[in-house]
């Protein structure tokens, strides 16, 4: 898995760029929505990418942010949605706006996306309603205390939506630094 460049920008245009790297070019299809993010033709740029392969060859997509090139994992996670639908998906809504579509089940909103029809944007919302709503407790740099949290407490018997509300209210009363045991204790208090 190659997860990033970093390089030299020599070609951009809203489809692919060509970043060299020790000598060698690297060609990477691009969303629209990195495109107005590049630095101009000559710069240093370092792009987050995602290797697929296929029989007959492999091919790089790059992501400015961090935060699209995650959206685009999700996507292709989905059955029938390859790495060309999600480069589209990516390139036309951004990862806040389709969460909260597929958190509010909005049809309208994803069918306005070229590529997603009716059917697909059905089997998006059903798909990804629960690893949206899971990411949503999730707060930045908790992320393995959160989700051991929540593990714990589900196998402990909770529900899912028990577990969730109570490890919310224990991230909102804890302090900063506070161990999975003590995540755990404060979970349980919230039951």
């Amino acid at each position: 898995m190659i997860h990033y460049l970093k390089g030299i920008l020599k070609y951009k245009s809203p489809a692919f760029i060509i970043v060299e790297v020790g000598g060698v070019g690297y060609e990477i299809n691009i969303p629209l929505s990195s495109f107005d993010l590049l630095p101009p033709e000559g710069k240093e740029i370092k792009i987050n990418t995602y290797l697929h392969w296929r029989e007959n060859g492999l091919t790089l997509y790059g992501f400015v942010t961090q935060e699209e090139r995650d959206f685009f994992g999700l996507l292709i996670s989905i059955s029938k949605i390859g790495p060309k639908s999600a480069l589209r998906i990516v390139s036309r809504i951004s990862p806040s706006e389709f969460k909260r579509a597929i958190k509010k089940g909005d049809l309208a909103t994803l069918t306005h996306v070229p590529g997603i029809g009716g059917k697909t944007a059905q089997r998006l919302i059903l798909e990804l309603k629960e690893r949206v709503e899971e990411e949503e407790i999730v707060e930045p740099g908790k992320e393995t205390i959160t989700k051991d949290t929540l593990s714990a407490l589900i196998s402990l018997g909770y529900t899912r939506k028990e577990a969730e509300k109570a490890v919310k209210e224990a991230l909102r009363s804890t302090e900063e630094g506070v161990d999975l045991a003590g995540l755990i204790r404060e979970a349980l208090r919230h039951i």
